[in-house]
């Protein structure tokens, strides 16, 4: 697999990955395309397409902390799930990256507990903090999630760290910052 960065909305990509980012994640959990554009100006931000044999697959978009990777979204192509690409990106990221945090939604209902369970066989710990994401647009409220880290559990600084970026550094690309 390739991963290909996306720094600008020039990129001959960003048409295709935002459309992956668009039909994969809630309204709520989505930058309005002018937070989006900005954030790919951010060092720490990581937008990756995602490759194999010049087909795009999926795409990845990741912070980097000063302790740990936050992964913010994970998606593949709709025609494509099913097929391991998730597994087969994360494993390699994971290979290649230390501490990972990422979120997921309360594992209440079946898509949510198979979520929870598909992390979980990739070596993700769900984590004990009470979580509340920030919204990225204004006519939202906060969500509850819940935390993972990769191979081990956090501790209560290391969350309360993630906790601070998230809201003073990610959520600046925000509506609720403009």
């Amino acid at each position: 697999m390739e991963f290909v960065r996306i720094n600008s909305n020039d990129n001959n990509y960003f048409d295709d990955v935002m459309n992956i980012y668009k039909v994969s994640f809630p309204i709520f959990e989505q930058r309005i395309i002018k937070n989006q554009i900005d954030v790919l100006k951010d060092g720490k931000y990581n937008f990756m397409a995602v490759y194999e044999n010049n087909e795009l697959v999926g795409i990845l978009l990741y912070w980097d902390l000063d302790n740990c990777k936050y992964i913010e979204h994970l998606a593949i192509s709709p025609s494509l799930r099913g097929k391991s690409y998730g597994s087969r990106i994360l494993k390699d990221f994971c290979e290649n990256n230390g501490n990972i945090i990422l979120e997921i939604d309360p594992p209440v209902d079946d898509i949510s507990i198979k979520r929870l369970k598909f992390y979980s066989n990739l070596g993700f710990k769900l984590q004990e903090f009470e979580h509340i994401h920030p919204p990225y647009r204004k006519e939202y409220k906060g969500h509850k999630l819940k935390i993972m880290s990769f191979n081990r559990n956090l501790a209560e600084d290391e969350y309360n760290k993630f906790n601070v970026f998230l809201k003073e550094r990610i959520m600046k690309y925000s509506e609720n910052n403009n």
